[in-house]
């Protein structure tokens, strides 16, 4: 009997679109567009911009959680640090726009003696110059 549930249960979630088994979920026009507390911007134009809209929002909302005095050394910036900048420099230096090259030993340099802590480092700041980045090119995310 649960066998017999468990297939029909699968049947009314997926169901099979060029032969292949497909969530109703991810189905054109099946999925409504939820409205979204985090939305910095509400668009009605496509799922692109609702999706964009949703990364702003929550990109936003993370942001407002940080302790402002934080916040302020960790902003993004106008690139600063140039090839020949000093090592420390480049470990210590906020996300820039645009983004500033740091190669894997510089990484590992970083990383080791600080038991990953600064690899988080890294890691936001990579993505918040490619967030900033992509916004500036296309305007969305």
């Amino acid at each position: 009997m649960s066998k017999i549930l468990s297939v029909l249960s699968c049947c009314l979630i997926f169901n099979s679109v060029n032969g292949f088994i497909t969530p109703r979920i991810l189905q054109a026009g099946a999925a409504v567009r939820p409205s979204s507390i985090l939305s910095a911007e509400k668009s009605n134009v496509g799922e692109d911009d609702f999706i964009s809209d949703f990364c702003i929002g929550t990109n936003t909302f993370w942001k407002g959680l940080v302790m402002k005095p934080v916040r302020d050394l960790v902003d993004v910036r106008p690139a600063t640090i140039t090839p020949d900048s000093p090592i420390i420099d480049k470990l210590t230096s906020p996300p820039e726009i645009p983004g500033i090259s740091r190669p894997v030993w510089l990484s590992v340099l970083g990383s080791v003696p600080t038991g990953l802590i600064w690899y988080g480092y890294y890691k936001f700041s990579v993505e918040e110059e490619l967030f900033q980045y992509e916004l500036q090119e296309t305007g969305k995310v």
